[in-house]
């Protein structure tokens, strides 16, 4: 992997932060895409610091120009992209299904179903011409199985997952790999705590239904995005691996 490049969208913080350094340490260069300037900027500067190039940009993943911008920057900087990691994501408050507003779905389908549409529209053909790599697309356990309360994000994760399916075939005989890790519930990430801040009960009410009884953490989903990116993973495609304790195990 090493001199390789990895584009990471939600890159600032949480998975998407953790899995930029986990690349760094192996030797590839990496960009990052988010909403916040100073936090892109203090991510770019540790990711830096693992003795990589890397670059920060500031964008809106539900914007295509904001996407088509990025991934030219990408391929200007570093004259090609072999790894990507769309990773930028919303949380939504547990709510009635028919207290839902039109502004949730919107929110919600823009950043979390929209997003990775228009990121994998400009990725996949950079890293083809680069001569292939892999894709891989932050679902959630709630990508295979409902749940109450939550009818939008549920639909949104599984939308990831369609994408994800419906891109791996078409690429398949070009090169790149598609697939997608589905986290459970994670801790020490911006997601994690916004939900606390709307629902403090959410924690403690979801720890008996995961069977390992903890929440996740940035780093082990960062490497299940290495393994997917890896040689290990070269006959891998299509697929959603699941990092969630247990919660989806049948």
């Amino acid at each position: 992997m090493k001199n390789k490049t990895l584009f990471v969208t939600g890159g600032n913080e949480g998975i998407g932060l953790a899995t930029a350094l986990l690349f760094a340490e192996q030797g590839v260069n990496v960009a990052i895409m988010g909403r916040r300037a100073d936090r892109n900027a203090r991510a770019r500067d540790a990711i830096s610091a693992k003795g990589v190039k890397s670059i920060a940009i500031t964008g809106d993943v539900s914007s295509g120009a904001a996407m088509s911008d990025a991934v030219k920057q990408v391929l200007d900087t570093f004259g090609g992209l072999h790894f990507a990691f769309n990773n930028a994501g919303v949380s939504d408050v547990p709510t009635p299904f028919v207290q839902s507003t039109e502004a949730d779905y919107d929110r919600l389908m823009g950043i979390n179903l929209k997003g990775i549409w228009l990121a994998m529209k400009y990725e996949l053909p950079a890293i083809a011409v680069s001569g292939g790599g892999s894709i891989v697309n932050t679902g959630s356990n709630t990508s295979i199985v409902g749940m109450p309360m939550l009818p939008l994000y549920v639909a949104s994760k599984h939308g990831v997952l369609g994408l994800t399916k419906s891109a791996a075939l078409e690429y398949a005989k070009l090169g790149v790999r598609v697939n997608a890790v589905c986290p459970g519930v994670t801790a020490d990430t911006g997601m994690f705590n916004s939900v606390l801040d709307m629902a403090p009960e959410f924690e403690k009410a979801l720890l008996p239904a995961i069977p390992m009884g903890r929440c996740g953490r940035p780093h082990e989903i960062a490497h299940g995005v290495l393994y997917l990116c890896s040689e290990a993973a070269s006959y891998v495609t299509g697929q959603g691996l699941q990092i969630d304790g247990g919660f989806t195990v049948p």
